[in-house]
Formats: C-alpha cells, sequence, structure tokens
C-alpha cells in the first residue's frame, strides 16, 4: 500500500457545531438530491503539512480504508454548507478523508467540521454508494465517529467500522514483527436522535429496538426473515418504516 505522506491539518471554520444537536430532531439523512455538479471542488489552498507521528501503511498488511477505491464524494460542514471531491477515500484507522489533489497528491483532512460524507456512483453521480455520518461514539459516549447509515426512515441500522492494527510476536525467521490490520463492526439502531446497541444482529436484539406493530410477525413468516444479517435487518426495517 502507498504510504501516506501528506496529511493535512486544517479547519474548514473557527468554530464547531455539534451534529449530534441537529440530528436529535431528525433521521439521518441519506438523499443527494442536492447534489450540484457545479459546487466547489474540495482542494484547500496552501494546506499546512504535518508528517509526524503518522502511521507508515507500507509496514501494515491490509487496508486501513473503507474502500480502496477512489469514488467522487460529497461533504457536508458544520455550518450547512458542502463541497465536492472528485476522488476519496475513508480512513477507518484514523476517521480521516483522504483524497487527490489538482496534481494527483494524496492528502488527508482533519474532520473536525466536517458531519457527513456521500461517496457516490462514479458512472451516476445522482446515485449514492454509501453515506456516512459523525455521531458521538455510542460505545464510549466520548468523541465522534464516522457511522455508515444502512437505510433511511424513522428507524435506521447504522454500523460503527474501525480498522485497528495488531502486532504478531518476534519472527526470528523474517527477522521482524508482523503488523496487520483487523476490523472490528458495532452495529446500533438510530431513532429520533437516539441511538441503541444492538449486542448482535438478531431477532431479539432488532425487536426490542423498535415499536410493537402486530404486523411483525405476520411479514417476518411470510419472509422467512430470521433477521440475523444486515440485508435481513435492512429489508425489515424497510418494511417495518413503511407501516
Amino acid at each position: 500500500m502507498k504510504t501516506i505522506t501528506n496529511i493535512i491539518k486544517w479547519s474548514v471554520f473557527s468554530f464547531v457545531l455539534s451534529f449530534v444537536t441537529q440530528a436529535d430532531a431528525q433521521q439521518l439523512n441519506m438523499d443527494v438530491r442536492d447534489f450540484d455538479g457545479n459546487m466547489q471542488v474540495y482542494d484547500p489552498a496552501n494546506p499546512s503539512k504535518n508528517k509526524g507521528g503518522k502511521l507508515s501503511y507500507a509496514e501494515v498488511e491490509g487496508s486501513a480504508f473503507w474502500s480502496d477505491q477512489w469514488n467522487p464524494a460529497i461533504i457536508y460542514f458544520s455550518n450547512g454548507s458542502k463541497a465536492k471531491i472528485n476522488q476519496a477515500r475513508l480512513n477507518l484507522y484514523t476517521s480521516e478523508i483522504h483524497y487527490l489533489s489538482g496534481d494527483a497528491t494524496e492528502l488527508a483532512v482533519d474532520n473536525q467540521d466536517i458531519t457527513r460524507l456521500v461517496f457516490l456512483n462514479k458512472n451516476n453521480l445522482t446515485q449514492a454508494i454509501a453515506s456516512f455520518t459523525k455521531l458521538t461514539n455510542h460505545l464510549t459516549s466520548k468523541g465522534t465517529a464516522y457511522y455508515r447509515v444502512l437505510n433511511a426512515g424513522d428507524f435506521q441500522l447504522i454500523l460503527l467500522q474501525k480498522q485497528l492494527v495488531k502486532t504478531s510476536p518476534y519472527d526470528p525467521i523474517q527477522g521482524k514483527s508482523i503488523s496487520s490490520f483487523y476490523s472490528t463492526k458495532e452495529y446500533a439502531m438510530y431513532n429520533k436522535g437516539k441511538v441503541t446497541t444492538l449486542n448482535d444482529l438478531d431477532r431479539s436484539n432488532i425487536l426490542s429496538s423498535i415499536t410493537f406493530n402486530a404486523k411483525v410477525e405476520p411479514w417476518l413468516k411470510e419472509n422467512k426473515n430470521k433477521l440475523k444479517s444486515e440485508k435481513e435487518v435492512i429489508a425489515f426495517l424497510n418494511f417495518f418504516n413503511s407501516l
């Protein structure tokens, strides 16, 4: 993997607004119909660069990114403005957004003023392929993290995925210790600003996190839905939110 040598530490605005406060009154937005192909391209002028204290990815097996592919994206800021990135990736190890500048240099931006990131289909810029929202980390109640929003509606399945690094004991044959990325996934339910932890994707956890409706059981039986996978839970929530 290419070593990242340029890291931007750049503040978009002089103040920070809390997205969690905004989210309390609404569902998480997955709509990209407000995309404007003429909006400003995100590439801050004269960025400061900091090479210290960063992991050299060439020394770690695996990937730090949600996707290794470069995709167009829209980023949303805490003051309500937005901008487009022609080629972007989300780093799940540092929670930074990487992008290619005009001279094809790979850069990463500090995300303190960014509230939302939507990746677009490079062949159809009106179609989202993944939507991420910044929320308070529900596991620690401290700091923020990017959550992938997996469905629209009042009850939404959200996913906190992190890439972490583990290092094996010293291998005398190879003459070194091997470091590699590994992934953790924590699902939760989002409803009207409240995040409910899901210890697992299963029937008990999902049904206890929504309001009762008598139509649920017949639908689950008819569709042979066991609520045991991400795909099954999303299909169920799409039905439930339509009631």
